[in-house]
């Protein structure tokens, strides 16, 4: 990958934009047109003679006023694209498999010249979890670290709270302007008036749909020097995210937990692989320190992996909302999903369930009655061993 740095002309990043948005041109094949032509506006003039000598039929030039108008609504939302090579360019991204070419970026962009740290974790997570992650992501961002993560409900929402005021990053899967999930919608806005930045590089307005998820979780592990993940099954996205960081070089940073709890199965599986134990700011500081005082990522450049990105055409279907895992609204189900085998404090478990007083303690009772969860004195509730 060319060290030099590059500055685009708003025409060759429109021809940038057409030729990643056009159907079966990923990242890989991206970059391979451009050094094969010479440029993106070469590279699309070239297209019928690739296609006829490639026999690729699949693939189809984006439409230029698609392209256009998306621009245009960009800069309207008041967001800015960032190609690779720029000196806004996040220097871990620019070092990782398939790098996006282009990035939408709204917010504060002094974020993408941080060092970083990614948490990833369970959008069903316990209390025990979401208290953690409070803690550790703002012990960590307190010490000049950006917080990176996708946005999601649970862990991620969590840590995005914990360093709005000190500097967090969001990877999206769909648009920059598309709130996704819909109830982070008072997230959203506070990123806007505090330290967030939301990144994303899929088209302006497109509803992300479950196939684009895997291409976020690529940036969330490339565009830091580390990822923690807190709660997580073995087949989750933020393992997927934690094996990509690994196979980048990546230093990869686990919270163990029961081995009965199968939140805890992910986190075990990665710290009986070699992963960093976490058990407090410390841990992972100590993991960053090479990074603390904003040196330059040690890196080589990633040799070139197998392109992982079957891209359909961005703009032809109507977008699909992902199916959402819908969750039990009854209190005692509620406060179930919140806890594990360690004990909570009452008070944050209030809090994080969004209960009222009177339904939280009468659940509270049914669930002890059950003999399903117990409390230990001084320490808090706890589900029954």
């Amino acid at each position: 990958m060319n060290e030099a740095k590059i500055e685009l002309t708003d025409e060759q990043k429109l021809d940038w934009l057409q030729l990643i948005r056009s159907v079966q041109i990923g990242p890989k094949i991206f970059h391979m047109l451009i050094n094969r032509y010479g440029g993106a506006g070469n590279a699309i003039a070239a297209l019928p003679e690739f296609i006829a000598q490639t026999n690729n039929k699949k693939i189809k030039l984006a439409d230029r006023d698609a392209v256009l108008y998306e621009w245009q609504n960009i800069h309207k939302f008041g967001a800015k694209v960032i190609a690779l090579g720029e000196d806004d360019y996040p220097d871990a991204l620019k070092y990782s498999a398939n790098p996006p070419p282009l990035l939408t970026v709204k917010g504060d962009i002094s974020q993408l010249h941080k060092p970083a740290l990614s948490i990833v974790g369970t959008r069903n997570c316990s209390a025990l979890g979401l208290k953690l992650t409070e803690k550790l992501a703002a012990g960590v961002a307190a010490e000049r670290f950006t917080i990176v993560s996708g946005f999601a409900r649970g862990i991620d929402t969590k840590a995005h709270i914990a360093a709005l005021h000190t500097g967090t990053i969001a990877c999206l899967a769909g648009g920059v302007n598309i709130i996704y999930p819909p109830e982070n919608d008072k997230l959203y806005e506070n990123f806007l008036s505090h330290k967030g930045l939301f990144i994303s590089e899929m088209p302006f307005n497109l509803t992300p749909k479950a196939v684009h998820f895997p291409r976020r979780n690529r940036i969330i592990a490339g565009i830091a020097h580390a990822t923690l993940v807190i709660e997580a099954a073995i087949k989750s996205g933020s393992l997927i995210t934690a094996n990509m960081a690994a196979d980048l070089g990546r230093e990869i940073l686990a919270v163990p937990g029961n081995p009965l709890d199968p939140r805890a199965a992910g986190p075990n599986s990665l710290l009986k692989n070699g992963a960093v134990l976490v058990r407090h700011k410390d841990d992972i500081l100590d993991a960053l320190a090479f990074v603390k005082d904003n040196q330059k990522m040690p890196y080589e450049n990633i040799a070139e992996v197998e392109e992982i990105i079957v891209q359909d055409d961005l703009f032809s279907a109507p977008p699909m909302t992902p199916k959402r895992q819908e969750l039990s609204t009854e209190p005692e189900d509620v406060i179930m999903q919140l806890l594990n085998t360690s004990p909570i404090e009452l008070d944050y478990l209030l809090r994080e369930s969004k209960l009222n007083t009177e339904k939280f303690h009468n659940a509270l009772l049914n669930l002890e009655l059950d003999e399903k969860i117990e409390q230990i004195y001084g320490q808090g509730v706890q589900l029954r061993s």
